[in-house]
């Protein structure tokens, strides 16, 4: 459609908005590919940790290696710099404190349960002789870990194979949570109850007290425990739980993106620009 002019008038220029014109800067798409390399820096370096069950080294680098990329994410602006310094450390820390599971390591194949030492770093098992003597199940101290009641009750009983008798040593054992998620949960006690003969091997985070409960199990039966005695969660299919402990350390990842995307568009369209650094 034409637009007739007085004599004289300046032709009149369609142009963006201001603040939206923000949202086409380099210097914005250049703190989002920041803080996209801080969040896989995070991740990477605190998942290892987390699976070899160095838990408290894990908490450790993910609030350090979280506030210095952190904060290298955010220099442009003031905002910023606040920002990555809690986002960054704050995803390290819920991969550290919530990832129970090693989601990195081979598989076993299928062996007898005696020989389950000679796979230290294996991630998921297969048992040709193995069950849950949950006779002989022992539980969290609720009264040493009123903190911890939110994380639910921790059960552990022995893995034993079919010949096994209370004097020999316990070559691994299965732990559990009643935790009210539901049947569904791989990490119920009902699992005990089914014939699986496979596990995933379970990681000591800071609020799972599951060493409570093998303590308590040792000094109740007079069991002994063999060296190095794994801990494990009782489950069907091993390579499809680790996929959905996988699958959930992905939404961490993108969670954390996708809120510094978000604070980054809030802040160019929000803040007024004097307040942002040259």
């Amino acid at each position: 459609m034409a637009v007739n002019l007085a004599p004289g008038e300046p032709p009149v220029r369609l142009t963006t908005p201001g603040r939206l014109r923000r949202l086409i800067r380099p210097m914005l798409w250049r703190s989002a590919a920041r803080g996209l390399a801080a969040v896989l820096v995070v991740t990477v370096t605190v998942v290892p940790l987390a699976c070899l069950g160095w838990t408290m080294l894990a908490i450790f680098v993910a609030i350090t290696m979280g506030l210095y990329v952190g904060l290298w994410a955010g220099r442009d602006s003031g905002l910023g710099t606040l920002a990555g310094a809690l986002l960054m450390p704050i995803i390290g820390l819920v991969i550290a404190l919530c990832l129970d599971v090693q989601i990195i390591g081979p598989g076993s194949g299928a062996i007898a349960l005696n020989d389950i030492q000679h796979f230290p770093y294996a991630a998921r098992f297969r048992f040709t002789d193995a069950r849950v003597a949950t006779e002989f199940t022992a539980i969290t101290d609720k009264r040493r870990h009123l903190g911890t009641a939110a994380a639910g009750i921790w059960r552990v009983a022995p893995v034993v194979p079919t010949n096994w008798t209370p004097a020999t040593p316990v070559p691994a054992w299965a732990v559990a949570v009643v935790s009210g998620y539901g049947p569904l949960d791989f990490r119920t006690p009902r699992n005990w109850q089914q014939s699986y003969r496979a596990a995933v091997r379970y990681v000591p985070t800071a609020l799972s007290p599951a060493q409570d409960a093998l303590a308590r199990a040792l000094e109740r039966y007079h069991l002994t425990a063999a060296a190095n005695a794994p801990l494990l969660y009782w489950v069907e299919e091993p390579p499809a739980v680790i996929a959905d402990e996988r699958t959930f350390l992905a939404w961490v990842m993108f969670g954390g993106v996708l809120t510094w995307l978000f604070f980054l568009i809030g802040e160019a369209l929000l803040v007024p620009e004097a307040s942002a650094r040259p």
